[in-house]
């Protein structure tokens, strides 16, 4: 009688090799909120104010002349301007059976303690969507939002891109981050490519108004797009090859007439997001902007920080929930401009 070979194909008996790790593909990283500052807010409405000076003119006095009185007892430059913006709470929550606990798992010691890590990191995403995206800061009847890094470009700040026919209309003109979107003035069929001549449209308009740019954060392919015209024929505004012999192919400083900028990317800038139109319609564009700011100015500024509270069981299931209440403060809205109607191949 022939002895029974035992192989490993159709046994049941065979331990599963699952590797004690689990890989996570996507991003973590929060460009905007890395470059920026961080403050407290101790309301529900942040408050800051600005200040300006006055614009050059002739001071010239006759010998002799009488003090000139000044309304209020303020310098001649006027008042400071008092700006604001609303908190915004920010939370999810996990709920865990007990089972789900108990039982061993590849990867994982804690089923409850990687969910509430893994919705934490989400919640920074979150973040950083709202601050680069979110058009007004409102506290109505119902959510409470913050006015994100539309809310305050100025006018004069605003490039819009020649591809562009229509009338767009920044936030506000005070900056006052109240009046919430840049209105898209045409279809996306006429969304065409960043130049380098935007990027110094939008630093020289910060540079009149006073202030001066240092970063420009955009999306993945509006960079692309930005070092291939750095790279065209008749562009000297970077060596192809570095002194160690590198090829260099993007462009991450860029020295225009107003002073050097570095060129940041921002995955989430090339995500779909919503801009309106002229007629007060939805339109969702991605790769649609690029910020122009010098971070200095710019906090977010935390009433609650993130922080994790165990509701308690229910049922069988343990549930967490994570919460996070800030908004972003813009100490002088004159030193960030956007370029807008962005999105060509």
């Amino acid at each position: 009688m022939a002895a029974k070979n035992f192989v490993t194909t159709g046994t049941l008996s065979e331990k599963q090799d699952l590797s004690n790790f689990i890989s996570m593909i996507s991003r973590e990283e929060t460009p905007f909120m890395s470059s920026i500052g961080k403050t407290s807010a101790k309301a529900i409405y942040h408050e800051w104010q600005t200040d300006d000076l006055l614009a050059p003119g002739s001071n010239a006095v006759a010998e002799g002349s009488t003090f000139s009185t000044v309304a209020g007892g303020q310098g001649e430059g006027g008042d400071r301007t008092r700006l604001g913006n609303y908190t915004q709470i920010n939370s999810k929550t996990v709920q865990v059976s007990g089972t789900k606990r108990a039982v061993d798992q590849a990867g994982v010691a804690d089923e409850y303690a990687y969910q509430l890590k893994k919705v934490g990191t989400e919640m920074r995403r979150d973040l950083e969507l709202d601050l680069v995206h979110s058009f007004n800061s409102k506290n109505g009847s119902g959510t409470r939002t913050l006015g994100g890094y539309q809310a305050y470009v100025n006018d004069a700040n605003l490039v819009v891109n020649a591809g562009e026919t229509g009338a767009y209309t920044a936030p506000s003109t005070t900056g006052v981050g109240t009046a919430g979107v840049i209105n898209r003035g045409s279809a996306d069929a006429n969304l065409n490519d960043i130049e380098l001549s935007h990027v110094d449209d939008a630093m020289q308009a910060i540079y009149e108004a006073g202030g001066k740019a240092t970063t420009l954060m955009t999306s993945p392919l509006n960079k692309r797009t930005l070092s291939a015209k750095a790279h065209a024929t008749g562009n000297n505004t970077i060596r192809n090859v570095d002194d160690t012999g590198k090829i260099r192919q993007s462009i991450e400083l860029f020295d225009s007439d107003f002073g050097e900028i570095r060129i940041v990317p921002n995955y989430i800038m090339g995500l779909t997001h919503n801009t309106v139109t002229a007629t007060g319609a939805t339109s969702n564009s991605a790769n649609f902007s690029a910020l122009v700011y010098d971070p200095s100015f710019f906090k977010v500024a935390t009433l609650r920080p993130l922080q994790e509270t165990e509701v308690g069981q229910q049922g069988d299931s343990t549930i967490g929930q994570i919460v996070e209440e800030c908004t972003l403060a813009v100490s002088n809205p004159k030193g960030c401009g956007m370029i807008v109607g962005l999105g060509g191949s």
